[in-house]
């Protein structure tokens, strides 16, 4: 079987399916509804699924996307399919501008007490009128620690890891690094390292972050999103620019894996529960959303799927070693040096030309 990350996923979840105590629970509705929703692969617990499915005798019809541009694009064909998606932070911003997204009636929605109150001052949805924060981590450098030792690397990184992006152009790593297949992710890392911003909308600056990009290129495995966990996990790739959750999974199954912010910040996003103007069930829709902010369940999907959760109550009942470990849980300080990623207009137009130009280059 190819072992992808969706793959990965699915053989995690039986080591975790004790710590929902779904099996326990009864239906305490009766009707044929069905929840329509759209998310990234592999993002919920398949337990915590069947649970809600019991719970209100539904049927969850759970359809995915790899990108937030692809998100949209569903969103815009599927004639009001959805009940829920998930759009990460600066998507959000774009759904908002071409009005496709209901107001939350929060009355409805008990559990949001829960939600961390610094994610009611987001600049992009000030007091959390259209979306309710799921998830958030940042995206930064995975790494395997026992093999720096085998490559011509500095004794400093062998012995303290990476500190910046500048490892990405480190000759040591040549043939054993991945980026990330995302242009506003990639290009971003590469404006960050020249002091410039990860939402820059200058195009010299972002020539000069391409420039390098193609430099760099022959030092780079490939270029994947979907494929980063099984390959550092397997030692394929000893560096990789990957999402913190990722590493997280990584880490599960190989020992060696690390995760590092850079000391000079990193991006930041935010997956947020949203319910599309349209939607055919908007009843279930807000039952799912209170569902997933209860604690618990909160609880047990931040632990399946590595990222940092945004509700506060299951913070306080998250095993110690995992919201300790300031790579996962940074604080204010380290988030200060981040940039959260932003919708940058049309300009995301010259992001995705370069894009292709690095990649065939």
């Amino acid at each position: 079987m190819n072992i992808n990350r969706r793959n990965f996923l699915k053989w995690l979840s039986l080591s975790l399916i004790t710590a929902t105590g779904c099996n326990s629970s009864k239906p305490n509705q009766t009707h044929n509804s069905i929840l329509n929703l759209c998310n990234w692969a592999d993002y919920i617990h398949p337990q915590i699924i069947t649970e809600f499915e019991k719970k209100y005798q539904v049927k969850v019809n759970y359809d995915t996307f790899a990108s937030n541009e692809a998100l949209l694009a569903k969103l815009q064909a599927s004639k009001n399919h959805y009940d829920i998606i998930v759009p990460t932070s600066y998507m959000l911003s774009q759904l908002l501008k071409l009005n496709l997204l209901n107001k939350i009636d929060k009355e409805r929605i008990p559990n949001l007490k829960n939600i961390n109150k610094r994610f009611f001052d987001s600049k992009i949805d000030f007091n959390l009128n259209f979306s309710v924060p799921f998830s958030w981590g940042t995206t930064g450098i995975g790494y395997n620690q026992q093999t720096l030792q085998n490559l011509s690397v500095s004794s400093q990184i062998k012995k303290y890891g990476p500190t910046d992006f500048d490892i990405f152009f480190n000759n040591g790593f040549k043939g054993y690094m991945t980026l990330l297949d995302d242009p506003r992710e990639t290009l971003g890392f590469a404006l960050k390292r020249l002091n410039h911003s990860y939402n820059s909308t200058n195009i010299n600056e972002l020539n000069q972050a391409s420039n390098d990009l193609i430099q760099q290129k022959p030092l780079v495995m490939c270029y994947t999103c979907d494929q980063v966990i099984i390959q550092l996990a397997s030692e394929d790739s000893y560096l990789s620019l990957a999402f913190s959750g990722d590493v997280y999974q990584a880490r599960r199954q190989n020992k060696n894996i690390e995760y590092r912010i850079p000391q000079n910040g990193t991006s930041f996003w935010t997956d947020n529960w949203c319910i599309p103007k349209g939607a055919a069930n908007i009843d279930l829709a807000y039952k799912w959303i209170n569902f997933m902010l209860d604690p618990q369940i909160a609880k047990t999907n931040a632990i399946f799927n590595g990222y940092s959760t945004a509700n506060q109550a299951a913070l306080k009942i998250m095993p110690q070693e995992i919201i300790n470990d300031p790579n996962f849980y940074p604080n204010d300080k380290a988030l200060d040096k981040c940039e959260e990623l932003i919708d940058i207009g049309e300009f995301v137009y010259n992001y995705n030309d370069l894009w292709t130009k690095i990649k065939c280059s």
